[in-house]
């Protein structure tokens, strides 16, 4: 009997947890999908690059689906045993709320298991790709990078670009105006009918092409400036070298990369980076206990009488995480600025959830 209502709980939460994975995962992809489409379609990106793209990414989010997955599993599957009266027979069979915990704790168990791994692994293998394949795409079809009709301030450091038209094909551009300050005494406005974007293939060396147009050069100590015409204009953007991997951020980091980091901004008194590297390297731990936490949380809300609840699991779960992310944001971000501990703050939102949580379980039992 025992062994039969444990595999009855586990068969029942296992279906809507891979099923919410499945869903929340492509919720948050949804977002980028805009992004994927215009990769495909306006800038000529393969069907491959943007496939992996995603992958990469789905991987990198998987830190944050499962967990949530697993409180929505556990809400639907409570919800549904207690609007079909099934937990009023087992509490009718002398078996208490107590023992149906078991089977919960087993597969919030696993879903820690996998949100550790995928935390400590998986999601800085995808963030680490994503950004690395980005990078090159972006190398290799410069014109990805401009915004039709934007002043493109981030394109380059101290320059910005404005194009009315861009033809990502052949990274050409027309009606274009350039703002070059890299040279602080001598600055220059561009103005160009014309241009286009030359990358050299093997070491990504790029200039900007420009034609039929006028250069503004400006003095810095003045308001004269002078003008001049051309037919061809070039400006070099980057002198190139073999393209390697970005620099990963902390989220991309390896658990030994970050250690290192963490040692080496203590040891050089970098109390910012050492803040942020701390708390990325708890927060690999943190979540993935957040799953036991929402197992708990999961069975308190799932058992309420009421035949509203099940189709409600989806908006509670939606809430829970809401509430979970806004505290651990909050307090993160303040970890990360030293106005609090930054260990402590990457756990307070699993320490408040566990005492609300464990206050509900007691109280409704």
């Amino acid at each position: 009997m025992r062994f039969t209502r444990y595999r009855y709980i586990v068969k029942e939460l296992m279906t809507p947890f891979v099923m919410g994975v499945a869903i929340f995962t492509f919720i948050l992809i949804m977002f980028q999908l805009l992004k994927f489409i215009e990769f495909l379609v306006v800038n000529g990106v393969s069907f491959l690059n943007v496939f992996l793209l995603i992958y990469y990414l789905v991987v990198a989010f998987l830190p944050i689906t499962v967990p949530v997955s697993f409180l929505f599993s556990v809400l639907l599957v409570f919800s549904r045993l207690s609007s079909d009266n099934e937990i009023l027979a087992f509490k009718a069979s002398g078996i208490s709320i107590y023992k149906l915990i078991t089977p919960v704790f087993s597969v919030s168990l696993l879903a820690g298991l996998i949100t550790f791994y995928v935390s400590f692994y998986g999601g800085p293998w995808g963030n680490r790709n994503f950004e690395n394949s980005l990078h090159k795409i972006g190398a290799a079809k410069a014109t990805i990078q401009i915004k039709e009709g934007f002043f493109n301030e981030g394109f380059l450091k101290d320059f910005v670009l404005y194009a009315g038209v861009v033809l990502p094909d052949s990274n050409a551009m027309e009606n274009v105006f350039v703002f070059d300050e890299r040279d602080k005494e001598n600055p220059l406005v561009v103005n160009a009918k014309k241009s286009r974007l030359k990358i050299d293939e093997l070491t990504k060396r790029t200039e900007l092409s420009l034609n039929d147009g006028f250069i503004t050069f400006l003095k810095s100590s003045g308001a004269k400036y002078r003008r001049a015409k051309f037919d061809e204009y070039n400006i070099v953007l980057f002198e190139g070298a073999v393209l390697g991997d970005r620099v990963p951020n902390l989220p991309s980091m390896s658990f030994g990369e970050l250690k290192e980091n963490i040692d080496r901004t203590k040891k050089i008194g970098n109390i910012g980076d050492y803040n942020k590297s701390v708390v990325e390297a708890n927060r690999r731990i943190a979540i993935p206990f957040a799953c036991l936490i929402f197992g708990f949380l999961g069975v308190v809300f799932g058992n309420a009488n009421s035949r509203n609840m099940q189709s409600g699991a989806g908006v509670l779960s939606f809430i829970v995480m809401v509430m979970y992310w806004l505290i651990y944001i909050t307090a993160t971000s303040l970890g990360s600025k030293g106005s609090i501990n930054p260990i402590l703050s990457v756990w307070l939102a699993n320490i408040f959830f566990a005492f609300f949580g464990f206050y509900l379980f007691f109280k409704k039992d």
